[in-house]
């Protein structure tokens, strides 16, 4: 074999070129030789290298694209309009809603478990994100019909869809790109905000121009009436549907499963460390009330984000800019108050400290629903979504560095996947008693409860930890 074919395979088996070279000298090569294959074989090697990996963060790049276009056009708070608009009571919306948040806990935790037994391929995964696509052209369909089965059928199997697609591709992302090349991207993930942005805008006045009731228009001598929801989502649709092909394209590292199981064995290791779990919260009183503390601020996020929509496009639908735009508006600014709510956190965790960050955020998301019932003009309430925007990052900052603080990282590990299954039976009672007081007596009145809860509820319950927290280092 010559010197440099010898030295071609071992560099594109990315061997040590210390260790090719002794190889081939005690073969009888020369070292000049040795070197000169080595180095050419060698730089053909990484350039093809950092081609592949340009390639695919182009892939990268234009997926994330599609999906930020797809999840402006489909924001969460038009879907609530829509369904409004079907005609689901507000009981309907806030149950299904929460029936979402449930459904895409349990779903988090299969795949998580799953993927430790079994590899998904990406062909699944590019299938899920077309499912994902296609519900949003069912919800349309609904509309049109005012079917409120269909829209909340298409709702939850997107649901599922979108958290199957999400969780999934996060992982490829994670595991096919250097970590360099991983920040790299999270900051154009940042410009994909702007991106959210610009197609929460396009969409809302799209269906401000093209209402629900159709407009009419002619076209080559054939009349048709063109409906703006059904724009907006059919490019959410198409999005989606795109992104999942492009999906199929990007090759992933190879991860090796250390131990092959069957499902029912890992089930049963699931329970088993579910039990592990039960047992770090009962042990520790200070967990226990964060937990609870937890699962009540989560309440208290998932009802109002089933109803904060609603409650502007209803009440401002004929003043400020109109309609979907005014919803536009107020969500386009709590999507760029994400651009600097990360600064504003890491200063604040730095000076003040855990404790005091835990009680301000949370005071400052109860501002939020409070402002919807003390001062509902369209100024105040995006103000008042800014500042619950900053609230919830400032709290869940402070609620990771708490529970660094209270327990080892097995112990958290434990805490994270336990807490997941913890909120299931909460929310199956607590969820639909809140949708029910929007049904019963307005959506001002459940504000007025979903502030008072994180005020009067909360707020008390995180002093009870820092007071059996300090209880617990004098001992």
């Amino acid at each position: 074999m010559k010197v440099s074919s010898k030295a071609k395979k071992e560099v594109k088996e990315d061997n040590f070129s210390d260790e090719i070279k002794l190889q081939l000298e005690e073969k009888g090569h020369l070292s000049s030789d040795i070197e000169n294959a080595i180095s050419t074989y060698s730089k053909k090697t990484q350039d093809n290298k950092r081609v592949n990996e340009s390639k695919q963060i182009k892939k990268f790049f234009c997926k994330e694209l599609f999906d930020r276009i797809g999840y402006g056009f489909s924001s969460q708070q038009f879907i609530n309009i829509l369904f409004f608009q079907t005609g689901a009571s507000y009981f309907v919306i806030g149950a299904i809603n929460g029936l979402r948040v449930i459904l895409s806990v349990l779903i988090t935790s299969f795949l998580g478990e799953y993927s430790k037994i079994r590899k998904i391929s990406k062909r699944f995964i590019g299938i899920t994100g077309i499912i994902f696509g296609l519900c949003f052209i069912f919800m349309a369909i609904a509309r049109f019909f005012h079917s409120v089965p269909l829209f909340a059928l298409a709702l939850l199997i997107g649901s599922i869809g979108a958290v199957s697609y999400g969780d999934l591709y996060q992982r490829i992302f994670r595991n096919a790109l250097k970590k360099e090349r991983i920040h790299f991207l999270r900051n154009i993930a940042q410009y994909g905000l702007i991106i959210t942005g610009i197609s929460i805008i396009i969409a809302s006045l799209l269906m401000d121009k093209f209402p629900a009731t159709g407009t009419p228009v002619s076209l080559f001598g054939l009349n048709f009436r063109i409906f703006g929801y059904l724009i907006a989502f059919e490019i959410a649709a198409i999005s989606f549907i795109v992104s999942g092909y492009v999906l199929s394209f990007i090759k992933e590292r190879q991860i090796k499963i250390i131990e092959k199981r069957s499902p029912l064995t890992q089930l049963k290791i699931q329970l088993e460390s579910l039990k592990d779990s039960l047992s770090v919260f009962i042990k520790n009183k200070v967990i226990v009330v964060l937990v609870i503390a937890s699962i009540i601020t989560g309440f208290v996020q998932t009802l109002g984000n089933s109803y904060y929509g609603i409650y502007i496009y209803e009440t401002f639908k004929y003043s400020y800019f109109g309609g979907f735009m005014n919803v536009g508006v107020v969500f386009l600014i709590a999507i760029l108050t994400s651009f600097f709510a990360p600064f504003i956190v890491k200063q604040n965790s730095k000076e003040y400290g855990k404790f005091p960050m835990l009680v301000f955020g949370t005071l400052l998301m109860a501002i939020m629903p409070l402002t919807y019932y003390y001062n509902p003009n369209l100024v105040s309430i995006s103000m008042g979504t800014l500042l619950g925007v900053i609230g919830a990052a400032i709290s869940g900052v402070a609620h990771g560095l708490l529970t660094a603080d209270l327990m080892s990282e097995k112990e958290r590990k434990a805490y994270f996947s336990g807490y997941s299954f913890l909120i299931i039976i909460p929310y199956l009672i607590m969820i639909p008693l809140g949708a029910y007081a929007a049904q019963a007596y307005g959506l001002k009145t459940l504000f007025l409860l979903l502030g008072l809860i994180l005020t009067l509820i909360v707020v008390p319950l995180y002093f009870l930890i820092i007071i059996l927290y300090n209880k617990k280092e004098k001992i």
